[in-house]
């Protein structure tokens, strides 16, 4: 027998390891190998949750600003400050959010593309302010530029001092003199032209710790810029009714009104009436208090002598410091700080401190 022969058959196994050429798997191979074939059946079967694809969509949402106002740039603590957002285009629906700092404090619904919030603050400093709109399903959010407030410490409040009732106050019983504008009669007719003024006026009990009063009663009556009152006999104009008109103050002691500032007439200098009726009904205006606001002279000097038509009258001769009101009964407390300008208009803010005390 052939030497090669008796070696194979002395040596059986050398036949297995002949024809078996497949090599060994280590362990990480074939750990490596399971993992793939896992993600391979579950991309070619969907995935499920497990899938770490991200679908991103393209928002069709129109744009939008916000912007934010404040009523006031400079406040006590405490005191009420209006801030008013405004997003465009107007059209957008949804609730804004207003922030001091990163901290919200309150919301406020969007109507015509504009959404107020009342509001105080108990700590001094200055306190950035934003608003931020939500967006809807139509318009993206937007976030407004930041608006600063100065909050100082609270002073004691002295009891306003009062200015006389003066001429021309009318029964305002009839239904329409409810309201904030005050442009026009009660029917709407007859509107009167000038630069524009929107006052907002807060009234507080000094007897009690300065809160806010509110339910009261607050009339203002003034002159159109020709120095003119509506509803008066001596005036030519009975019948009419417009630059008239009293709200009553909300939670926070506010009333707001849509004017013009008033032109002058002879004998006083530029201003405007108040009536203040913190106790009132049909048959008792019993808690009365009269008091008049008065403006910056140079500002009423410039008006009357460059801004139609103020300047068909003239410069008055009669200054604050020569009006008994202002310079006596009132001794110069109740002159209003003006902000804006005489082609879009001003806003003013004044505090009233209840009761009113007259002067001897």
């Amino acid at each position: 027998m052939p030497a090669e022969i008796r070696l194979k058959e002395e040596n059986p196994t050398d036949h297995h390891n002949h024809f078996d050429w497949r090599p060994k798997l280590d362990r990480r191979a074939a750990l490596r190998l399971l993992s793939m074939s896992a993600v391979a059946s579950m991309t070619s079967c969907g995935g499920g949750k497990a899938s770490s694809t991200t679908t991103t969509t393209t928002s069709t949402a129109t744009a939008t600003t916000t912007t934010l106002a404040s009523s006031a740039s400079s406040v006590e603590e405490s005191a009420s400050v209006t801030l008013t957002a405004e997003v465009s285009p107007s059209a957008a629906t949804g609730t804004l959010t207003f922030y001091d700092g990163t901290t919200s404090i309150g919301t406020g619904t969007l109507a015509s593309g504009a959404a107020e919030l009342a509001t105080t603050f108990n700590t001094t400093g200055a306190h950035a302010l934003t608003a931020e709109y939500a967006g809807s399903t139509d318009y993206a959010a937007s976030t407004s530029s930041t608006v600063s407030v100065t909050v100082t410490a609270p002073v004691a409040c002295s009891e306003t001092l009062e200015g006389e009732e003066g001429p021309y106050f009318v029964d305002d019983s009839a239904t329409g003199y409810l309201r904030s504008n005050i442009l026009t009669n009660l029917d709407g007719t007859d509107e009167q032209s000038g630069i524009p003024l929107a006052l907002t006026i807060y009234v507080y009990d000094a007897k009690n710790s300065c809160a806010a009063l509110q339910s009261v009663q607050v009339d203002i009556w003034h002159c159109n810029s020709n120095g003119v009152y509506s509803a008066e006999e001596s005036e030519s104009t009975t019948g009419q009714s417009w630059l008239r008109g009293y709200q009553i103050t909300d939670a926070t002691g506010k009333v707001q009104f849509t004017t013009i500032i008033p032109g002058w007439y002879e004998g006083r200098t530029t201003h405007i009436h108040l009536r203040l009726r913190s106790t009132y009904d049909d048959t008792d205006d019993s808690g009365t208090n009269t008091m008049q606001l008065f403006f910056d002279q140079t500002l009423v000097d410039t008006i009357d002598t460059t801004i139609a038509p103020y300047s068909s009258e003239g410069k008055n001769s009669t200054t604050n410091a020569s009006d008994r009101v202002y310079s006596q009964q009132e001794d110069g407390t109740t002159l209003m700080s003006l902000t804006g300008n005489t082609t879009d208009g001003y806003s003013a803010s004044f505090n009233v401190y209840l009761p009113i005390t007259a002067v001897s």
